[in-house]
């Protein structure tokens, strides 16, 4: 099961690549006109966030807290920054030798954040009639 997870996490990981490649600052501002909207740039704020902070805690085997390094929602520092954090993210994960439980847990709550913003994104991406990249299966505008 954890091969799988990995996986997929491994192909969300590219979408988010992909993603930032294809928007500019104005789309990552952007947000719709319904209660509760998030811009994709507060979204991708998030995400490298979480990564970031699981990095550590799947090292640690436990969470010892949260924080984001982006300063800027700017497409530069989003672009680099979800690189980065794709890439510890994936080694932090290759680098246990010792799965526990808490690990286990760990790596499920992190590949659920990447899922849980996904559809978040999908629907913004659609609400702004703004095309999604072909490496998100799920999308579907129109």
């Amino acid at each position: 099961m954890r091969e799988t997870i990995v996986d997929n996490l491994t192909k969300r990981i590219g979408f988010y690549d992909d993603l930032i490649e294809q928007v500019g600052d104005s789309t990552l501002a952007a947000e719709l006109a319904v209660p509760h909207s998030r811009s994709l740039g507060l979204h991708l704020w998030c995400i490298v966030g979480t990564r970031e902070s699981y990095v550590k805690a799947i090292a640690a085997g436990e969470m010892s807290g949260w924080s984001s390094s982006v300063e800027k929602l700017e497409q530069d520092e989003l672009r680099d920054k979800l690189a980065r954090s794709g890439r510890d993210l994936l080694d932090a994960i290759n680098a246990v030798s010792d799965w526990t439980p808490e690990r286990d847990k760990l790596l499920a709550e992190v590949a659920e954040h990447e899922v849980m913003h996904e559809g978040q994104i999908i629907r913004l991406m659609c609400g702004l009639e703004k095309p999604l990249p072909s490496s998100c299966p799920w999308a579907v505008c129109g």
